[in-house]
């Protein structure tokens, strides 16, 4: 009879199949590679040879900020870091497998060779590894407990009808849309958090800590069932205390993610986090070429921040708002965050969320500029205002603040609609949209521009499918009234995001609930009354296995196909031109064209346990489609946000291509924007631009004092390319 392993031996075991795997056969190292007066370049060898796939970081603290660049060797070793500013840099290696080489100090038009560092064991190794190979670690509970049968019963709650619907809320609607899981300061108990007697306590009181904790995280928690989520979470905790490790290493970058260059700014201040961070116009990628970059922040503070990245100067400026008494948003502490204590460290008033930039450079935000319910007459009932008369509304939560570049000056666009995210059509009046409380709303930027009439160059459409099938809008039902064969049916979806198809220029969002639809707009001749919806549900268990669920960032690509990330780990895409039955009618209201979607797995581990009802334990938050080539490795490509991955998620071709950042260690975005700045210089006038988005920046590498950083990504046709 077997006898089961202990942890040691288990781990030695690991040890070997982790140290072979990520080795891989000896080769024989380079020459080091030519370079140029501004680069850094050489070979890094290990014991076996040259080390293949592994990142080289040089980094320095000469410039007015903090710069770090990375590159990866190529099949012999080899790196070239191109383009450095004159500074001294700290230069190492890190890779899977490996833990960091001593820092070598150094600077541009050096030849540096640098020697591996092999990890001493798996769990030495795995410290390296990125959130989602710890997260996975997580095994829910049970498919066969679901649906829950409440605190008298198994501990879940009864609203939590299935265990995708447990794995969507630790996830995409409840745990990761604010922060990592997985990374060291959360798969940790750290000893500042306090003494308890078990890990259940000790959940129960790390999610009560900080700003975001009673009114957030520890209210959330019973969505779940709150015993039942707290030993879910300490037992993963506990595990991981206990010499667990992720049974298997990423993997090393391979192909064309060795062509990647990645160069990370520090901006704004340690109690800040990012939100958004906008380079150029998406519509067309080469306005604002080797401009500045426009970060916004969310919940931590009113300012704006911005990097010139060829001086790499960081500046702020405040955000302004219509009502001086506006107060901050209420931010009460749980208890005492182990970071921060009693200080209550965000004290924003404009709450802004996202930005685009337009055709002229300027930066739209979406920002609170006054009370909600303080709305201009124009939008209530009453008023002549065609949307007003058609639909009014009585409040919206945030408005616009416009910045200026050239002029340096502020504007805000009073909108009777919220905004949220937000998007520009390819339109010849250049119509900035935004969607929230029911209703779709735009801006005619072009009537707003050559009149300053905020209320004639608004409007706003509520949400109608024509289930009558008459192909117009009608007097409609309300949401939680029947489909009535003689009129149409409106319904009360707040869009989470907004894309408009360059296409037919249709407006498309996404219902952020389980699980899920996509909602697709077509104005007509005379909006409002003459807009019309239609809502496309994801087919969850439309097919026995088949579990996808939750869409949350959206955007159209130049082919009109409509893209999605899922809380269950995929990729989604959904193509209208595919459906086979009518597209308006008593019968289309969601369920009548699973045949226009198609999924694509996330690459990394799944959750622990049989037969998970996901894709991958990778959380998504938005995703873009690079339409116009700004990174150069193609057009039309979608690309997701890996915010468990540290990771970019480019799908080439139907292949994954993973554009790692492993430095430092919690890369954590929202939003992606391209920019070229030249496109006659090859790979160097091109790149994407984001920013670190993690309400807890100390939780990265670094920890407490660790600034937010903006990204830029490059890619070169090969590896040396300088």
């Amino acid at each position: 009879m077997h006898k089961s392993l202990s942890i040691g031996t288990a781990a030695a075991g690991l040890a070997l199949l982790w140290a072979l795997a990520v080795a891989g056969p000896a080769a024989q190292a380079g020459d080091p590679p030519r370079i140029d007066n501004d680069d850094i370049g050489g070979v890094v060898t290990g014991p076996r040879g040259p080390e293949a796939g592994v990142w080289v970081i040089a980094e320095t603290t000469d410039l007015p900020t903090k710069m770090a660049r990375i590159v990866v060797t190529d099949d012999r070793g080899r790196y070239v870091v191109p383009d450095l500013p004159k500074g001294n840099y700290n230069v190492w290696v890190r890779g899977y497998g490996l833990v960091d080489s001593a820092k070598v100090t150094s600077a541009p038009g050096r030849t540096v060779n640098l020697t591996a560092t092999p990890a001493p064991n798996p769990r030495a190794a795995a410290d390296y590894y990125p959130a989602n190979y710890w997260y996975a670690l997580v095994q829910p509970p049970d498919k066969s407990e679901f649906p829950g049968t409440g605190a008298k019963g198994n501990g879940i709650s009864e609203a939590m009808r299935s265990q995708a619907m447990w794995i969507n809320n630790i996830k995409t609607s409840t745990c990761t849309p604010c922060h990592q899981m997985g990374n060291k300061a959360t798969r940790e108990l750290p000893p500042n958090l306090g003494k308890f007697t078990n890990s259940v306590e000790a959940w129960n009181h790390r999610l009560q800590a900080g700003i975001d904790g009673g009114a957030g995280m520890y209210a959330n928690t019973n969505r779940f069932g709150r015993e039942r989520v707290l030993k879910m979470f300490a037992d993963w905790t506990d595990r991981i205390a206990g010499g667990e490790v992720p049974p298997q290493a990423p993997p090393r970058p391979q192909g064309v993610e060795r062509n990647l260059v990645v160069t990370v700014w520090d901006w704004a201040t340690d109690r800040e986090y990012f939100h958004d961070a906008v380079a150029s116009d998406k519509r067309n990628p080469t306005v604002n070429p080797n401009g500045p970059i426009f970060g916004l922040h969310e919940n931590s503070s009113d300012n704006m921040t911005i990097l010139d990245p060829m001086q790499h100067k960081v500046t702020q400026l405040k955000i302004p708002v219509l009502d001086e008494k506006l107060q901050p948003q209420p931010s009460k502490i749980g208890v005492p965050s182990p970071y921060w204590g009693e200080e209550v460290y965000w004290t924003s008033r404009t709450i802004g969320h996202s930005n685009v930039m337009d055709q002229k450079g300027r930066v739209w935000n979406t920002t609170r500029t006054r009370a909600p319910a303080a709305q201009p007459a124009f939008c209530k009932e009453g008023s002549s205002h065609p949307s007003a008369k058609h639909f009014p509304l009585n409040n919206s939560g945030r408005q616009y603040t416009v910045y200026d570049p050239k002029t340096r000056q502020w504007s805000i666009v009073d909108t009777c609609f919220g905004t949220f995210h937000l998007n520009f059509a390819h339109d010849a009046v250049n119509t900035i949209w935004s969607g929230n409380g029911g209703v779709v709303g735009w801006v005619n930027t072009k009537v707003l521009d050559e009149t300053g009439d905020q209320a004639k160059a608004q409007g706003w459409a509520p949400l109608v499918l024509d289930t009558n099938g008459n192909g117009k809008q009608d007097g409609w039902v309300e949401p939680d009234q029947p489909v009535d064969p003689t009129k149409d049916k409106r319904i009360d979806t707040s869009f989470y995001a907004i894309a408009v198809s360059p296409v037919d220029g249709s407006v498309w969002g996404d219902a952020n609930e389980f699980s899920g639809a996509l909602v697709r707009v077509s104005l007509g001749s005379n909006p409002p009354s003459t807009a019309i919806a239609e809502v496309y549900e994801l087919p969850y268990l439309e097919k026995p296995g088949q579990y996808v669920y939750t869409p949350r960032g959206l955007d159209v690509d130049a082919n009109g196909v409509a893209w999605t990330v899922l809380a269950s780990g995929h990729y989604a895409s959904f193509d209208r031109r595919k459906c086979k039955a009518p597209l308006n009618g008593p019968k289309a209201t969601g369920k009548h064209c699973p045949e226009g979607w198609s999924f694509y797995p996330m690459p990394g581990p799944n959750f622990k346990g049989p037969n998970v009802e996901a894709g991958a334990a990778d959380a998504n938050y938005y995703n873009w489609v690079d339409k116009y080539d700004s990174l150069g490795a193609g057009k039309n490509l979608p690309i997701a946000t890996g915010n468990l991955s540290d990771a970019l998620l480019i799908l080439q071709n139907g292949r994954w291509v993973v554009a790692r950042v492993p430095y430092p260690i919690g890369f954590f975005v929202k939003q992606i924007d391209g920019r070229i700045d030249d496109s006659r210089a090859g790979w160097k006038g091109r790149g994407l631009w984001t920013t670190s988005a993690n309400r807890t920046p100390w939780h990265l590498e670094g920890g407490k004092g660790t600034l937010p950083k903006v990204y830029k990504f490059q890619m070169r046709p090969d590896p040396l390319a300088k």
